[in-house]
């Protein structure tokens, strides 16, 4: 089994994110991988809550960062979260946005980073689909989306970006969340369609 401190970037103390999961390995590759299943949505609605200058949702939202920052070991971004969270808790907006608008930048890195090493490690291990399971993947997408079920989709697509889409795929990858999230049926045809030409 691949080590997976081997993988993390050098700005994530993966020690300390061991230790939060109890020494416990493959808890911490779990709540890796689910800090990076969830980081698009999360960053998109951080920066919602920014842009409506919706101070008591973006508290709980930032707590909640820090958090998630500190149990993979992230500290310098925890620290960052954690100054914004005691600012705006304190009533002291000043800057609070605008800070948080680049911290949700970094936020955007550093889940591309853990998608990297979990990719990483996948790859090590032999976990990566063939073109004929890419194939029924895609097919169990594009018959999710017509019925009507975006979660579902969005969920086999996940797994699918994870551990077995080419690093030249960026652009399809982005087009596919954004149609997912914003449930656009025609936008996942579409960017499915494209990706198979």
């Amino acid at each position: 089994m691949a080590n997976i401190k081997e993988y993390m970037p050098g700005y994530i103390d993966a020690d300390l994110g061991l230790r939060n999961c109890g020494d416990d390995e493959e808890q911490y590759r779990e709540t890796v991988r689910i800090v990076c299943r969830y980081g698009d949505e999360k960053k998109a609605q951080l920066e919602r809550l920014m842009q409506e200058r919706d101070y008591e949702r973006f508290l709980t939202e930032i707590h909640a960062l820090k958090n998630n920052f500190a149990t993979v070991g992230a500290m310098d971004l925890a620290n960052r979260a954690r100054s914004l969270e005691d600012r705006c808790r304190a009533g002291k907006r000043d800057g609070v946005i605008e800070e948080g608008f680049v911290l949700a930048d970094d936020y955007g890195s550093f889940i591309e980073d853990l998608k990297k090493t979990v990719k990483q490690i996948d790859k090590e291990e032999g976990l990566v689909a063939g073109d004929d399971e890419i194939d029924r993947s895609f097919e169990e997408i594009k018959q999710c989306v017509l019925d009507g079920r975006f979660d579902a989709a969005s969920d086999l697509f996940e797994v699918l970006a994870f551990f077995n889409l080419p690093d030249n795929s960026e652009a399809f990858v982005d087009e596919m969340r954004r149609s997912l999230l914003e449930e656009d049926k025609d936008g996942v045809l579409h960017a499915l369609k494209k990706y198979r030409t």
